[in-house]
């Protein structure tokens, strides 16, 4: 019952209504269309002048076509959250301090940064029904989060991570290309954010990296690989989360400035 409440005020506090949230009627001319106008979602991806893949656009995790997500969302007519998993389905491989710390956050119902208006960061952001957009710009690409307003910048001039990083909610990113996948190296973590909409932290030893690829133009997937000696046994990956575009819109103004839910919904 209180991993459920959990997740629960984890998700209130992060949920976004994509009937009311987004900019919407705007029809992209970059998106190509059916012989009826309807956005071609299964057709071949965009590329950008260098003949990149192009991962622009505003995405929305997608639990239908990810592994971890239960049938139905917290409220009606909202997508669930999405459970992270390992790729090959074992149990995450937690040295036994903590597993053991795990576990007891476990079993008091610990709500998550999000329920205190701080932010979802990397893994549990991509775990949420929250929208996402990739901005490419020449050596930056930037991801902005509708969810509070948060971004990330992706250097992608080749600089190396900083020698000395103030530990960051986001951490400092670096990205390359690697074929059709854009890999995006992060450290610099603090230990405040969660990977999952459970309570599985990480320390400031955390390093991610993050590959993307868009198999069609309604599709983006990430797989991350999680090495953080600290709490890891290994270095290890997730399953592949998916993302489904959402045409024709864009994002409103989404900030935090009432996070009382929490305070009512107590575990029982």
């Amino acid at each position: 019952m209180k991993l459920r409440v959990a997740i629960a005020v984890c998700f209130i506090m992060a949920a976004v209504d994509i009937g009311f949230a987004q900019w919407i009627r705007y029809r992209d001319p970059r998106i190509p269309r059916t012989a009826d106008g309807q956005p071609d979602l299964a057709a071949p991806p965009p590329r950008l002048s260098d003949g990149r893949i192009d991962l622009s656009g505003v995405w929305q995790p997608d639990p239908k076509a990810t592994v971890g997500a239960p049938p139905v969302g917290q409220t009606l007519g909202e997508d669930p959250v999405i459970r992270l998993r390992t790729a090959d389905g074992s149990p995450f491989p937690l040295l036994p301090a903590a597993a053991a710390e795990y576990q007891e956050r476990m079993r008091r119902g610990e709500q998550g940064p999000a329920s205190r208006c701080l932010p979802h960061t990397i893994v549990d952001y991509f775990l949420v029904p929250a929208a996402i957009k990739f901005v490419h710009t020449p050596g930056l690409t930037i991801l902005l989060f509708e969810e509070y307003n948060h971004f990330r910048q992706v250097f992608t001039d080749g600089r190396p991570l900083p020698e000395d990083m103030q530990p960051a909610w986001f951490g400092y990113s670096v990205g390359r290309w690697e074929g059709d996948a854009f890999v995006i190296e992060s450290a610099g973590f603090n230990n405040q954010g969660w990977l999952d909409v459970t309570p599985l932290k990480h320390t400031e030893t955390l390093r991610l990296t993050e590959r993307f690829r868009r198999p069609n133009v309604g599709t983006l997937q990430v797989q991350v690989t999680i090495n953080d000696p600290a709490t890891f046994s290994r270095a290890w990956n997730t399953q592949t989360i998916s993302f489904r575009l959402l045409p024709d819109t864009d994002f409103i103004e989404s900030i935090c400035e009432n996070e009382k839910d929490s305070k009512v919904i107590s575990p029982q």
